[in-house]
């Protein structure tokens, strides 16, 4: 095999293991459709090995993961530091599979990894209960212990640093993991159970099988040994984990679509709104459930900030993900750039005005991947699929609006509730319409700006529960109250009920 096909094998109770189907799925390069870069291993039939050692590291307290804290932090600590330490290959990595550019990982997601794996090591030994001694003179005590196994199904559009979202803090707290990385972007999920190994994590603490979605995620969602589901990706692939974990009231934790709008009023600083507009729109290739996909306008400066969008869209640079001069690359998949480009059809059979891309890129080696232009779609009417429908792509539509009231109901105009964005100079304005705006995250005169110590999740149907922040650890934790009797005596009162005088 050559050295640029990555062999992308399990890893299951400490140890890189090859699947017992013996079978592998082909992963091709975004960029160039003809070049093989990953055989990926279907672990469909080793599922239950994966959640038998995170059951058993779990259960037995295995090297002490369980009750001791401070092995928890050095461990997410020492990952963190050999991320650094490797960061350049592990960049390449997540970009080849993903799409994404080279300066995306390299500046974002690999960095952004670090810091949440150091901030939830910091996290490890302040998990802390509450004790009240009651009139009686007993002791009441409330403490809270991990909850056991957490299954962790992450998307393909940002690989490691979900993962590592939705897992540190669930380590942080002595849980035990099994990942289920996406089919696309596999590669980055088995190099952090190795780096997790080499910190110090013991046998069955951090598992990864991969494979198709649905045949492995069906089984966790199954098995009464897994006590958490925290998924990220389509709403509608959420619903049907919900369902799923139902049956068993299983934990759920789901970070989903998001249709988000960014508003621009005719009071805000337009040339850094544009700036915010652009980059929220396209960053990661549009391809992010927290892409600024909406940008409502203010009529009264509509027709001059779509020209100064539509101008800062013609200098974005598509190209091969690991080019250091592209700012968009290909999308993940042939797939899914037919689906974004239907959308782009969409709009075009509906008569709506393309103010810039619109078009597939072709010619030479474009023509090899998955590449579309970015682009810019003006009056969008509400009831446009484009302006309902989450497109995850470079796509940004354009709806102006008269008034502050009109603003929020557009806005608000959708299933999803996960982010907006809100541009004003006018402070007190621009947080009573942050308030209004039915999303989890509203950013004021900035757009995507995401540290670990930010909540992050959504309202509606862009999921339930928060990652990211302190908040995060309480999805993994139980509460559980102990009750010390200091009272003397073998016989309380309330005994006699039962036993009589």
């Amino acid at each position: 095999m050559s050295q640029d096909v990555y062999e992308v094998n399990l890893f299951i109770d400490g140890s890189e293991v090859r699947p017992s189907t013996g079978e592998y799925q082909s992963r091709y390069d975004p960029g160039d459709n003809s070049r093989l870069i990953g055989r990926v291993a279907d672990g469909s039939k080793d599922v239950g090995a994966a959640i038998d050692a995170a059951r058993d590291a779990f259960d037995r307290n295995k090297g002490s993961w369980v009750s001791d804290h401070r092995l928890r932090a050095r461990v997410l600590m020492k990952a963190a530091e050999i991320i650094r330490e490797r960061a350049e290959e592990l960049a390449r990595m997540e970009s080849l599979f993903a799409g994404k550019t080279i300066r995306t990982s390299r500046l974002g997601d690999i960095p952004r990894t670090i810091e949440m794996l150091e901030y939830y090591a910091g996290m490890a030994d302040k998990v802390l209960g509450h004790s009240q001694i009651l009139r009686t003179g007993d002791l009441s005590v409330l403490v809270r212990q991990p909850i056991g196994v957490v299954a962790a199904i992450t998307p393909w559009n940002f690989p490691l640093l979900i993962l590592a979202r939705q897992t540190a803090p669930a380590l942080a707290v002595g849980c035990t993991v099994v990942a289920k990385p996406a089919s696309y972007t596999p590669a980055t999920a088995l190099e952090l159970a190795k780096i997790l190994a080499k910190a110090g994590a013991p046998a069955g603490v951090f598992n990864v099988v991969t494979g198709k979605g649905e045949a492995i995620g069906s089984q966790l969602l199954r098995s009464g040994k897994v006590d958490v589901v925290n998924f990220t990706g389509e709403t509608s692939t959420g619903k049907w984990i919900m369902q799923n974990a139902s049956a068993s009231l299983k934990r759920v934790v789901l970070e989903l679509g998001g249709k988000n709008p960014n508003i621009v009023f005719d009071d805000a600083d337009l040339e850094t709104a544009a700036n915010g507009v652009t980059y929220g729109a396209f960053a990661n290739n549009g391809e992010s459930c927290a892409a600024g996909s909406r940008l409502l306008v203010h009529r009264d400066v509509k027709e001059k900030f779509v020209r100064m969008v539509a101008e800062r869209i013609s200098r974005i640079r598509v190209g091969y993900q690991l080019r250091d001069e592209s700012d968009l690359g290909p999308l993940v998949s042939q797939s899914h750039m037919e689906k974004v480009l239907e959308y782009i059809g969409a709009a075009e059979s509906e008569g709506l005005k393309i103010v810039a891309g619109g078009r597939r890129v072709y010619g030479g080696d474009f023509s090899k991947g998955n590449y579309v232009q970015p682009t810019l779609i003006d009056d969008t009417p509400q009831s446009s699929r484009l302006f309902k429908e989450e497109i995850f792509g470079p796509v940004l539509t354009v709806t102006e609006f008269g008034s502050e009231e009109e603003a929020v109901e557009l806005a608000n105009a959708t299933v999803y509730g996960l982010a907006a964005g809100v541009w004003s100079r006018d402070s007190s304005k621009a947080v009573r319409v942050a308030e209004r705006v039915k999303a989890g995250c509203v950013w004021i005169n900035t757009y995507y700006t995401l540290p670990v110590e930010h909540p992050w999740g959504g309202f509606k149907e862009s999921g339930l529960g928060r990652n990211n922040s302190v908040l995060a650890i309480e999805h993994y934790l139980e509460w559980k109250g102990l009750y010390l009797d200091a009272q003397p005596g073998k016989m309380k009162p309330y005994y006699r009920l039962v036993l009589g005088d």
